[in-house]
């Protein structure tokens, strides 16, 4: 019997934090669809926070960080080498602002 991956949905909803200070973010968010996946990337030398987490899309461009509310957990299973990723729910246009949701999934 073969091995197969398999994920759990560790945070079920998160906003990716910081997408304001991406230039052109709404034009990238536009080619996004629900269940999108986005790398995770510990950003441990961030001056403004230690427990940073950067979320890159498919193309590896930072599109903002993981949410304060649940970053040092996502961080940890990353310093504990696990494989972790983001997935899209949903994207909306507020005024500005791009507000991306996602899942972080944990893999197996």
């Amino acid at each position: 019997m073969a091995n197969t991956a398999s994920s759990i949905c560790v945070v079920e909803e998160t906003t990716v934090a910081g997408t304001r200070h991406v230039p052109g973010v709404a034009e990238l968010a536009e080619g996004y669809a629900k269940g999108e996946r986005f790398s995770l990337v510990r950003d441990a030398a961030n001056r403004f926070d230690p427990w940073a987490v950067e979320v890159r899309d498919g193309q590896d461009r930072r599109i903002g960080y993981v949410s304060c509310e649940c970053n040092e957990f996502v961080g940890r299973l990353l310093d504990g080498g696990k494989s972790v990723e983001g997935r899209l729910t949903s994207r909306e246009q507020v005024g500005a602002w791009c507000r991306l949701v996602m899942e972080v999934h944990l893999n197996d």
